[in-house]
């Protein structure tokens, strides 16, 4: 898809090294990892800053205080607000980079989404924390919604996306992607699981139990090196941008002046 081939999904700087975790033998282990959001855990995630426009063309700016923790029916949960003030927006973003990565297994988050309408793209998604510039890190993308195909044919609640970029430098930038409509809406007000399995030859994304991608990272595909290092978590409610392709506050419906769109993280976990 040109569009994202010249936008990548995130393009981030750099990315830190960290020691390497070894990889579970199977599910029925302990997991290694794992996040319930009882509190913001600080020594795990970072709550970052940004300008509107850092990347991808995104109308919002990105703060601190648009992540918090609360509750939503019961649950304690992590919670990113993108609201709209006039001609302002902003929104949250976290990651773990530099504080806790992992390398093969599986990871697994229950979510519950906005209704991205005309404009909201929420992610979560993972890069390689190994120092190197986007896209030699490798970038994997387990859950974008509100892409803009999406948008044009009325899916929006169903239209879903998955990816993975690499390459040694920008110019030599290469993805695969894969967008199409789940069976049922992710939208609906519910919490649903987006897992990623990974090992060294595969990464294969699943929602609710049903295998949605499997990427070939195999020798053969020439894509190992980018995802053979241990990769850290990210989770963020973008606005507008390449992705959806609005580019002017005027076109979104999904956030109207005075509104705001939540998006919900119940717990992570990493096997």
């Amino acid at each position: 898809m040109t569009l994202l081939i010249i936008t990548s999904s995130f393009i981030q700087t750099a990315c830190s090294q960290d020691e390497e975790v070894p990889p579970a033998q199977n599910k029925q282990e302990d997991y290694r990892f794992m996040d319930d959001f009882d509190s913001f855990d600080a020594a795990v995630w970072t709550k970052e800053t940004h300008e509107p426009g850092w990347v991808n063309q995104e109308l919002q700016a990105y703060r601190p205080a648009n992540v918090t923790v609360g509750t939503d029916n019961g649950k304690s949960v992590l919670i990113l607000t993108a609201e709209r003030n006039g001609d302002k927006i902003h929104s949250g973003r976290v990651n773990s980079q530099g504080k806790f990565n992992f390398k093969y297994g599986q990871i697994e988050a229950s979510i519950k989404l906005p209704k991205t309408a005309n404009g909201l793209w929420p992610a979560f998604w993972m890069m390689g924390d190994n120092g190197k510039n986007w896209p030699a890190c490798g970038e994997i993308d387990i859950l974008e919604m509100g892409e803009r195909n999406g948008i044009l044919n009325g899916t929006t609640d169903t239209y879903y996306n998955s990816a993975i970029h690499y390459g040694p430098d920008m110019a030599s930038h290469e993805q695969e992607y894969h967008g199409a409509n789940f069976v049922h809406s992710l939208q609906d007000g519910e919490y649903h699981t987006y897992r990623l399995d990974w090992t060294e030859n595969n990464l294969k994304v699943s929602i609710d139990g049903i295998e949605f991608k499997n990427f070939d990272i195999s020798e053969q595909s020439g894509r190992r090196e980018y995802f053979k290092d241990s990769f850290f978590i990210l989770f963020n409610l973008a606005v507008g941008g390449a992705f959806p392709d609005i580019h002017d506050l005027n076109e979104l419906t999904a956030l109207k002046d005075g509104e705001k769109a939540y998006m919900y993280i119940d717990w992570v976990k990493v096997y």
